[in-house]
């Protein structure tokens, strides 16, 4: 029987997490809210494998985005059986926050929408998808069974997705090798980003160690180190990620049980591998991004960086490039005083304080390089306001939540908190360092793990029990 790893809980959980979560789908209103669901899962595994490749149906001449396509899924399912949309928002209050910060981006979308068609809608994406998170807890709402087999696929995904996953970053980060495209796209098959896939890295490091039932203790081990590697192969091209990360890392620390012993036991042989790496030396000859080579020397020259210390080839340039556009971008608002309301959509933020000029701008950089900031930009200090008072009240119910979890002995909606707190962090830093609420392959795992967390610390699953919110009776059972 695995351990209780996870601090105050009093006995081991069942080798399979997805047991507690089992059942049949019931029947009545809402059967296409649950085949969004299991299109959501299919998604999923999707991004996390094939990361911007897999973000279109690529249809010659016409590119289909697919995760619009499961958001229209969803937004169709919830139209057909709003009770449970309704029971989800009663039942999570900061869903309710949420919709405020919807509603105030949607009103500074529509003039954009009228000046600059099409890429206002682009622009809007910033906004509308955290719709997966109203999706996600309604259909959890319907039927909680979903998320145990969310979890069953995930973890038979997750010896596929760590073999693969070193082999993307180091391909997805040459630009300077020709690589084959997408049928009928300029895409490159090969486009997992090194931020990207720290962050897939540390979803699975979360699992293996939240969930150690799943594994023996030597595949743990030996699937973890493949993770560790992925991270810092990562590290070495992008230090955003590696900055999320260790923020998921310390998040999820926080309520291990054995925290201290845990950390002390990975410090020693991590430094004596680095140390052991930077000796002999160890690199990958293959020059990634902006031409960083997949070493030690980049791993440290990264780390050193992020702690002030001088930085060395393209790393200052890089940083300082950052934080000139955001001060132009920010200067600009108060100039043309939208500061308050924003800029709304559609405007072209790099070009308007001349980063990008000419016609191909439309297809570059249309935002300050930081989600947060990108926020500010668009939908003004309300907008921002709104932003930092919904990630305020989430987090405050995440604690609050895994803490009545402990009480009601609901471990493995207690560890799939903790697992989404982790994710969420991780990507909310590193996203201050690159436009990635932007685009799909991030926003959907963000705004998915925000759903989930809301329906884990509702009452819903407080008690076992999926509601029918009104939508049909006899709907409401026990799950556990």
């Amino acid at each position: 029987m695995p351990p209780s790893v996870l601090a105050g809980e009093p006995e081991p959980l069942t080798v399979d997490p997805s047991a507690e979560l089992a059942g049949s789908v019931p029947d009545g209103p809402g059967r296409l809210l649950v085949r969004y669901g299991r299109l959501l899962g299919l998604l999923l595994a999707g991004y996390l494998l094939f990361d911007k490749a897999f973000a279109y149906l690529h249809v010659p001449g016409t590119p289909l985005y697919v995760g619009e396509l499961v958001l229209l899924t969803g937004g169709l399912g919830v139209l057909a059986a709003t009770g449970y949309l309704r029971a989800a928002i009663e039942d999570a209050p900061v869903l309710a926050l949420l919709a405020a910060f919807f509603a105030w981006g949607f009103v500074r979308f529509l003039p954009g929408l009228r000046a600059y068609g099409i890429l206002a809608v682009r622009d809007f994406a910033l906004v509308y998808y955290c719709l997966f998170a109203f999706f996600t807890a309604a259909v959890l709402a319907r039927s909680a069974d979903l998320l145990g087999r969310w979890i069953a696929g995930f973890d038979r995904l997750l010896p596929w997705l760590l073999a693969w996953l070193p082999v993307a970053t180091v391909l997805g980060s040459m630009g300077s090798v020709e690589k084959p495209d997408v049928p009928f796209t300029g895409i490159p098959v090969f486009t997992h980003a090194p931020g990207d896939a720290a962050l897939v890295a540390l979803l699975a490091l979360g699992w293996l160690w939240l969930f150690p039932g799943t594994r023996s203790a030597r595949s743990r081990v030996a699937w973890s180190v493949v993770a560790l590697l992925v991270i810092a192969l990562s590290a070495t091209q992008n230090r955003g990620g590696l900055l999320g990360v260790a923020a998921g890392v310390i998040v999820g620390l926080a309520f291990f049980r054995d925290r201290v012993r845990m950390v002390m036991r990975s410090v020693v042989p991590i430094a004596l591998v680095l140390s052991l790496a930077v000796l002999l030396p160890l690199q990958i000859p293959i020059a990634g991004w902006q031409a960083r080579a997949f070493s030690v020397s980049q791993l440290l020259s990264n780390v050193a960086s992020i702690t002030g210390q001088q930085e060395v080839g393209n790393l200052n340039g890089t940083s300082s490039g950052r934080e000139q556009l955001w001060a132009l971008v920010y200067q600009k608002q108060v100039d043309q005083g939208t500061l308050v309301y924003g800029s709304g959509f559609g405007v072209n933020l790099a070009t308007e304080v001349g980063v990008y000029e000419g016609p191909t701008a439309n297809n570059l950089l249309r935002s300050p390089h930081n989600s947060h900031l990108d926020v500010l930009a668009r939908t003004g200090l309300v907008g921002l306001g709104l932003w930092g008072a919904l990630w305020l009240a989430w987090y405050w119910r995440m604690v609050a939540g895994c803490r009545r979890l402990l009480r009601y002995g609901r471990g493995v909606r207690r560890r799939v908190a903790v697992l989404c707190m982790m994710l969420t962090t991780a990507i909310l830093v590193s996203t201050t360092f690159a436009p990635e609420l932007e685009g799909a392959q991030v926003a959907v795992l963000l705004w998915v793990a925000f759903g989930i967390g809301a329906a884990m610390t509702s009452r819903i699953m407080m008690t076992g029990l999926s509601a029918a919110a009104g939508a049909g009776a006899g709907l409401e059972r026990s799950w556990r």
